[in-house]
Parts: structure tokens; C-alpha cells; sequence
């Protein structure tokens, strides 16, 4: 298989395109000219996001006020914009936080991607599960409570049908999770849903997870791995031989 040159990651990493979703899905995703809006299962702005910007051409009041619409429909009234190094216009960001957007936490994130074996390091003791039973799923929740104060819903959790999640454990304890979305694009995996618990990190876990999440996409045929790293994961992911291809700026919208 070919590997996809520098603008094709930097495509996949900022725009991750999951295939769509699932009759009865928790969420929606609605292709809008120019966009693409997620509603999440939550009530939260991290979970209710406006992306794939190419808005040549079109009136950037409107487009504000149909992405308030759709997503009030919804109930929401807090979301992110993610505005990718190949967003479009020139200047939009300056542009979106003209109508009152304001810098959210993160920032920004690197859009990573890989394409050979992560760097290997020391993980022993370390076991990695693929997240399946009610009581593993119970675990995952139990780690997000624990190392982030969040209590994840069901649908978050079980995700849709191209959503994998795994759980790191040391010494039979969960100590870390993350998860691995299949996209559209048969070459590439993204990574995501990733945390550790504080009192843990720094012991091999996240590598861990890095490294079976990159042999189960071996495994499925695919050699490319993209993520939207978020500061404190970015130099372990630079360590173990992610690229940065991009950059992706993230405002909030309140109305």
C-alpha cells in the first residue's frame, strides 16, 4: 500500500473522516456547504463540533446562524469550532472570533499522523484489553471519574460500530484507556478517548495503548495512524514517531 504523502495526512489527521454513523446513533453528523456539524450524545461543546471549514464563497453571518439552528434544534447551546490549518477562507479564525468566539481549553491541537511502527519503550507489567463486556465498559467510566472528574453516558462509551476502545492495566488495576476510530478511509485509523490516571502516567501505559491500537489496524490492513493531540500528549506521541502535518485552532461558541 502506498503511503498517503504530506497534504493527504494532513487531510486525514485535521478531518478524520468516520463513516456515517448508524441507524439510532446517539449522534448526528450533518454535511452542511461548507461544514460539517456533529451533535453528541451530551450536552457538552467537546462533544458538539463544527469542522471541515471550506467556506469560500459563502456569507460567514449566515453560516453562523444556520450552525445556531441546527444545533438549538438539538438543545444545545455551546459548541466548539475546529478550525484546521485547511480551513478556508484566509483568516477565518480572526474572522469567527469577530462574532464573539472566544479561545477555548486546549487552545489548539497538532494533528499527528504516523506511518511505521511506533518507537517501542518499556511497558512491562503493562496489559492492554479490547473493551467488550458491560464490566469493562464500567471500568472505562470508573477511569474517566477517577482521573479526569467526568462520568461518561453509555453512547459515549460504547460509541458507534467503527469505535474500538481499549483499557491498559498494571497489576490487574485499570489505570488508562483509549480508543481507535476506523474511518471512511481504509488506509487510516484515528486515535482518541485517550487518559490515564494521574498517579500512573509516566509508567508506560499510554505507549501501551499506542502500540496495540497500531497492531490492530495492522491487523485490519491499515498502515496509517492520525490523532489531534492535545498538549500533554504530544511529546510522547513525537517520541514514538508521529509527524506533525497540521494544526487545528479551537474556539467556543455560546448563544
Amino acid at each position: 500500500m502506498t503511503a498517503p504523502d504530506r497534504e493527504a495526512l494532513r487531510e486525514l489527521a485535521e478531518d478524520a473522516p468516520s463513516p456515517p454513523l448508524p441507524p439510532g446513533s446517539a449522534s448526528r453528523r450533518i454535511a452542511g456547504t461548507g461544514y460539517t456539524a456533529e451533535i453528541g450524545p451530551q450536552d457538552d461543546p467537546d462533544m458538539n463540533i463544527v469542522s471541515c471549514l471550506r467556506l469560500d464563497g459563502r456569507d460567514l453571518a449566515t453560516v453562523i446562524a444556520e450552525v445556531h439552528d441546527l444545533f438549538a434544534d438539538a438543545g444545545r447551546r455551546a459548541i466548539t469550532w475546529e478550525v484546521s490549518s485547511g480551513a478556508t477562507p484566509a483568516g477565518l479564525l480572526e474572522q469567527l472570533r469577530g462574532f464573539g468566539m472566544a479561545t477555548h481549553e486546549p487552545a489548539s491541537m497538532l494533528a499527528l499522523a504516523c506511518t511505521a511502527e511506533p518507537s517501542s519503550g518499556d511497558a512491562e507489567g503493562i496489559t492492554v484489553a479490547r473493551v467488550e463486556t458491560d464490566a469493562q465498559f464500567r471500568e472505562v467510566r470508573e477511569v474517566f471519574e477517577q482521573g479526569d472528574g467526568w462520568s461518561p453516558g453509555d453512547d459515549w462509551l460504547r460509541g458507534p460500530g467503527f469505535v474500538t476502545r481499549y483499557l491498559a492495566f498494571i497489576d490487574g488495576r485499570p489505570v488508562a484507556t483509549a480508543d481507535i476510530t476506523w474511518l471512511a478511509d481504509e488506509r487510516a485509523a484515528f486515535l482518541g478517548g485517550a487518559l490515564t490516571l494521574p498517579e500512573f502516567r509516566g509508567r508506560g501505559a499510554y505507549r501501551a495503548l499506542v502500540h496495540e491500537r497500531w497492531r490492530e489496524a495492522g491487523r485490519r490492513g491499515r498502515d496509517v495512524l492520525v490523532t489531534q493531540s492535545e498538549p500533554m500528549s504530544q511529546p510522547i506521541l513525537k517520541r514514538l514517531g508521529f509527524e506533525v502535518v497540521g494544526e487545528i485552532s479551537v474556539l467556543i461558541d455560546r448563544f
